[in-house]
């Protein structure tokens, strides 16, 4: 089953540098907690993915 999360603003905990690993937390409607396992790789794709819905919300001018 699918659950809502928010991004607080919180900064990412890194967990090791080499390897780069780091977690990110979430919270939940009811206050749960939920803890984004981050590594490099997977960093990158959510950045990519992050890039293209703000593209989504460029409006163009012509």
């Amino acid at each position: 089953m699918a659950r809502e999360v928010e991004f607080q603003d919180d900064d990412v905990l890194v967990t090791s540098r080499n390897p780069l690993k780091g977690t990110l937390l979430l919270i939940t409607d009811d206050d749960d907690e939920v803890e984004l396992q981050l590594d490099q790789e997977t960093a990158q794709a959510l950045m990519s993915a992050l890039g293209a819905f703000l593209m989504e919300g460029v409006v163009d001018p012509l």
